[in-house]
């Protein structure tokens, strides 16, 4: 479980509650809205100035928390010269994670065709597959994500989607930012929006519209 009270960054994020029991949760709203702040101190990227976070327990800044979560930022930037075998292999030995783990990683963002390929000869959208495959090998219990799908083409997003499908199923929480209504309609079931740093409104995403 996710849950937040009264949560507090200054010049950032005011008195913002929420409670995640299951399934996916996107955070709406226009840039400068509070939608990374809110997921770096869920991941412990940033330190709040007031208010309490719990991650199955954990304080976010925990090693217990970092056990049960995967945190991939907007921009992720991996050393130019490796490839991306190397970089899932860094990923699963960090993690302690399988070798069947990583190859259904690999299988599950379609990398099998760029494994010898270094990181430098990757797209945008290449290396947004690559750090969801690192970052989510292994199912860890939380997934928090910024602009997942920012870079990714109808396949990748399909992919993702696939593979959240697979991580709620069994009992996997997801939060994550995005923009696009068709990233919206695909990866999450329940929003809240933000607004200059406060929650406005949250509910199903059946009834959630992004403003143009």
């Amino acid at each position: 479980m996710v849950e937040v009270v009264a949560l507090h960054k200054k010049g950032r994020l005011a008195d913002a509650h929420l409670r995640l029991t299951a399934g996916s949760l996107a955070l709406l709203g226009p840039n400068g809205a509070g939608k990374s702040t809110l997921l770096g101190l869920l991941a412990g990227r940033l330190k709040a100035d007031g208010g309490t976070v719990r991650l199955f327990g954990h304080d976010p800044r925990s090693l217990g928390a970092a056990r049960v979560r995967a945190y991939i930022p907007q921009h992720l930037t991996f050393p130019p010269t490796l490839r991306a075998e190397e970089i899932l292999e860094a990923a699963r030995r960090l993690k302690g994670a399988t070798l069947q783990d990583r190859a259904e990683a690999t299988g599950r963002m379609g990398l099998e065709a760029h494994l010898k390929r270094p990181v430098a000869q990757l797209s945008g959208g290449w290396r947004q597959r690559l750090a969801l495959a690192a970052g989510l090998m292994g199912y860890p219990p939380l997934w928090l994500l910024d602009e997942p799908a920012s870079a990714l083409d109808t396949e990748g997003l399909e992919r993702l989607q696939d593979w959240m499908a697979a991580h709620l199923a069994m009992g996997g929480l997801v939060i994550l930012s995005a923009h696009r209504q068709e990233e919206i309609s695909r990866l999450a079931e329940q929003f809240v929006r933000l607004e200059n740093g406060r929650v406005i409104q949250q509910g199903s995403v059946n009834y959630a519209q992004e403003p143009s």
